[in-house]
């Protein structure tokens, strides 16, 4: 007998799966029985559109829905759309929400199997959002802690795609610190070494030179490579190794960045405060540079554009 909380299979609808087609958030009926939502089963992205003089840009489009291509090939899944299919959607989406700037969110999930095989994962549904979510963080000064959490070895989930389950870990890692006070939390790798914030890549700014945790155990933001490339353009020295809790805390300055984060900086690490202010460190310079290119203002550096 069917139990009393379980919605009976005949009375679940999928929405339609015809390309194209747009529909209110509240008129989606999705399956209790998704195995994405039961396992975590799914690939997602996050892009953000500004506002320029031509009307809404979305920053890096084609870069943001090639990975959301390669994360799903690596979970087995076939995407149903080309990327340039699914850009032309992302702008018509944001014209039909009439935003000139929008936090855009692509979905790739499953249909209802409460089993543990990818069954059908050459017909996955396809869901884009979008919304104004202008801010992040609430500011640029910063107080994190090192989390008790460590990021997944790379052995046990691919940590160089956007897959759902994922980011189960940056959830409890961010629960812990703001319960402790902080504004949110400072994630190891499994061998001790700084790998990132809970949804952003971390910057460490010495003597003038940018350190960056390598990618071996990290996300490869492409903020991140945004930064590291505007960096060297501008005549930074930005060098890649890893790095521990203790030359973190005694850092000049540091900064988290990621498309939703954009740049922010941070003031303390687990109370220790950064020995610069961060309106005079490399991190700030960059923060406005980045604001002034994604907006197409800056000509200096509109191949980013």
């Amino acid at each position: 007998k069917t139990p009393p909380w379980v919605i009976p299979t005949e009375t679940v609808r999928i929405f339609s799966k015809v390309p194209g087609v747009f529909k209110n958030v509240n008129d989606f009926r999705i399956s209790p029985f998704n195995q994405t939502l039961h396992y975590g089963y799914g690939v997602f992205e996050g892009i953000r559109a500004y506002k320029a003089e031509q009307g809404p840009h979305i920053f890096k489009a084609r870069r943001h829905f090639e990975r959301l291509k390669n994360s799903a090939e690596k979970m087995n899944m076939q995407m149903p759309y080309s990327v340039q299919e699914l850009i032309n959607y992302a702008y018509e989406l944001v014209e039909r929400n009439d935003m000139s700037e929008a936090y855009i969110r692509p979905l790739v999930f499953m249909d209802k199997n409460m089993t543990l095989k990818a069954q059908d994962a050459d017909k996955p549904n396809f869901l884009m959002t979008c919304w104004k979510w202008t801010k992040y963080y609430h500011s640029n000064h910063l107080k994190i802690m090192v989390s008790s959490w460590r990021r997944p070895h790379p052995k046990t989930m691919p940590v160089d795609i956007k897959a759902t389950g994922n980011y189960i870990n940056s959830i409890l890692a961010s629960r812990e610190a703001h319960q402790n006070g902080y504004d949110d939390a400072l994630l190891l790798d499994v061998e001790g070494y700084i790998a990132s914030g809970p949804g952003a890549s971390f910057f460490m700014e010495k003597k003038g030179q940018l350190i960056v945790p390598p990618l071996n155990n990290i996300f490869p933001g492409i903020t991140r490579s945004t930064l590291i490339d505007i960096a060297k353009q501008m005549g930074i020295d930005v060098i890649e190794r890893n790095f521990g809790i203790e030359e973190a805390i005694e850092a000049d300055g540091a900064f988290f960045t990621g498309t939703a984060t954009e740049v922010a900086g941070i003031e303390s690490i687990n109370g220790h405060k950064l020995k610069l202010n961060w309106e005079d460190t490399i991190g700030h310079l960059l923060h406005n540079r980045y604001k002034r290119i994604v907006s197409g203002k800056d000509t200096n550096f509109l191949e980013y554009f």
